[in-house]
């Protein structure tokens, strides 16, 4: 399984996700590779240590992990994490919650 910063998002559209190092994921190839719905893309836990979305990418999960440290930053990567899973949400998919 890859795993990456929340940080090293480059872009995100309804397409996918673009991480600075160039490599990216595409919904459509997540899209229904687990669960029943065919739009669930990613699971996500709120709730973990840290927080993350893991996409069923074709190659092999990409887990993205909302990391910052400090109680200040952990406030701001909460934030940011109900604030991705509803821009996924507004582009059609939808994330299986596991908290």
């Amino acid at each position: 399984m890859k795993q990456v910063s929340f940080s090293d998002i480059k872009s995100v559209d309804e397409r996918g996700i673009i991480f600075k190092d160039g490599s990216g994921i595409l919904f459509s190839e997540c899209a229904g590779r687990h669960y029943k719905s065919g739009l669930c893309i990613a699971e996500r836990d709120i709730t973990a240590k840290p927080p993350y979305f893991e996409f069923f990418a074709s190659a092999e999960p990409v887990r993205i992990l909302f990391d910052k440290k400090n109680f200040i930053s952990r406030n701001l990567s909460r934030r940011q994490f109900t604030e991705f899973q509803m821009m996924i949400q507004n582009y059609g998919y939808t994330t299986y919650d596991l908290s």
